[in-house]
């Protein structure tokens, strides 16, 4: 619960930067310098992907394994093309403005981008970079089975590195034909490759446990280095430093930093108060987070349908507010439901329908 809570607070994180940024309700999740949504739903998916596939690795085989994330991978290009052709249909529907992208000369060529992933709107651009990260599980599991989480962390590390030396135009994911550059997955992989390791090494290592144990300590260096981070780089005397230090489309080292040690310590924080408090205090981050794929495929499709159809922009901070609120309660409504009709797999629900109706 603990992980799906810091998970529903990457969902509220991406939520109000798109729909409230600048406002207080994205002030609290975006306080911290340059750690922000994206970074916890990276490293958290590569947790969670060591800590479940290295079980049925052990408990099935290798062979099992592949399959399971051959369909996740599947899934993934599912939720990105979705994304992807609802940008597509409000280009055509004269909303362009809302997806950052260029016109398509035609439908065709619209749908074309889009099955091919190079129609990436704002917001909603993630996934690629996901299915690009998770398709690296594929070597790293079986150096994992033999022990070799030295040589993964070292070449992941030496990645990064070079990442920030020199980025060949190959290491960037773009947004569209001939556009800018939305993320260099060779950085990113930095978030996510190590949290594998860890999550694979969960139990053996004690991770939980030692989280707790030295949490006071990583909260002191959290608000350490955000004081660092903001009165050095943010708003002071290395300000012009900035984009080499803190860029996101690289994720340079100010930005990895900060999510490494930021991340387990809102985790560490978040157990304790699942074990101090009743669980429905925190019951939108954990049941936002437990569907948080989900709640970011609604996240980006209503980035581009609410402007449109619920409320047209410019927003006074009333309206602000509401959309936020409405589209957070959305991602956790659509959770709550998901559980209450017990759908594990949203491919299983026409069945489970035609057998309850039967």
């Amino acid at each position: 619960m603990a992980i799906d809570a810091v998970r529903g607070l990457a969902i509220w994180s991406m939520v109000s930067e798109h729909f409230a940024n600048g406002t207080l309700l994205a002030a609290p999740t975006h306080a911290f310098p340059y750690v922000d949504g994206m970074s916890a739903f990276v490293l958290l998916s590569g947790l969670v992907l060591g800590m479940v596939y290295s079980g049925w690795i052990e408990r099935y085989s290798l062979r099992y394994a592949y399959r399971r994330l051959l369909r996740r991978v599947a899934v993934l290009y599912v939720c990105q093309l979705s994304i992807s052709l609802v940008a597509v249909a409000a280009a055509f529907a004269g909303h362009r403005w809302l997806t950052l992208l260029p016109m398509p000369a035609s439908w065709a060529d619209g749908i074309v981008w889009a099955t091919t992933m190079r129609y990436l709107p704002s917001g909603g651009n993630i996934l690629l970079l996901y299915m690009l990260l998770l398709i690296s599980a594929f070597a790293l599991f079986p150096m994992l089975m033999r022990n070799w989480w030295q040589a993964v962390l070292v070449a992941s590390t030496g990645l990064y590195v070079y990442a920030q030396i020199h980025s060949p135009t190959w290491f960037y994911i773009t947004s569209s034909v001939d556009g800018a550059p939305v993320q260099n997955w060779a950085a990113w992989q930095f978030m996510f490759v190590p949290a594998v390791v860890v999550g694979w090494k969960w139990r053996t290592w004690q991770v939980a446990e030692r989280i707790v144990t030295y949490l006071p300590f990583l909260a002191v260096g959290a608000i350490g280095l955000w004081l660092a981070l903001h009165f050095v780089i943010d708003d002071g005397p290395w300000r012009t430093i900035e984009s080499e230090f803190a860029d996101k489309v690289d994720f340079a080292p100010a930005r990895a930093v900060g999510a490494w040690v930021l991340i387990p310590t809102i985790y560490g924080m978040f157990g304790q108060l699942l074990a101090w408090w009743h669980h429905d205090w925190l019951r939108p981050l954990v049941m936002t987070g437990s569907r948080s794929l989900d709640s970011y495929v609604l996240q980006a499709i209503a980035l581009v349908v609410v402007p449109i159809h619920v409320a047209h922009r410019p927003w006074d901070l009333l309206t602000v507010a509401a959309v936020t609120l409405l589209v957070f309660g959305a991602c956790w409504g659509w959770a709550e439901l998901r559980r209450g009709l017990g759908i594990a797999k949203l491919h299983q629900a026409p069945a489970m329908m035609w057998r309850r109706r039967g």
